[in-house]
């Protein structure tokens, strides 16, 4: 944050009750009382372009982290779905030292049609969700230091989500 208003002591309580209603309540900024002065202090350009670009990026890998494009196919890869693939994963692995090992899952896709895979294609296509996820987040922390880093707003609008 940054000095956005200064109000000199002494002054009159009608000015510091104007100084208070022209910052804080007209334009929203944080009013810091010193020794000698009132300070109206807000957020500086680049701060509010940081946090827009870090909400950005944030809504550019929530997006990608809730499908995943497999064999011409999309598949939602949210919370939920990332709980019943691990599920799956763990009952192939537990069934595999027993009488009757999983041959096949079944998985549906976004479009609602079903995907049958043997269990080597299914530890496959988890495999290639799991690199997909460690790309997105590791994508995302690259920017998110970027964002942080930048000493302008120009630099700011520089960073970009690009495959």
């Amino acid at each position: 944050m940054e000095i956005k208003a200064r109000l000199k002591k002494p002054f009159l309580d009608d000015e510091r009750l104007s100084f208070i209603v022209e910052n804080n309540h007209l334009k929203g900024w944080q009013i810091n009382e010193t020794d000698t002065e009132l300070q109206a202090l807000g957020y500086s350009d680049l701060e509010i372009n940081r946090a827009l670009k870090l909400n950005e990026l944030k809504s550019i890998k929530d997006s990608k982290l809730s499908e995943f494009g497999y064999k011409d196919k999309i598949y939602q890869i949210d919370e939920n779905s990332k709980i019943n693939i691990n599920g799956k994963i763990s009952a192939i692995i537990l069934a595999q030292n027993t009488q009757s090992p999983i041959q096949s899952v079944n998985w549906i896709a976004k479009d609602n049609t079903i995907t049958q895979f043997s269990t080597a294609e299914f530890l496959a296509f988890s495999q290639a969700i799991a690199n997909y996820i460690e790309s997105v987040l590791f994508k995302n922390d690259e920017l998110r230091t970027a964002v942080n880093n930048a000493n302008s707003v120009d630099e700011l609008k520089g960073i970009r989500w690009i495959e």
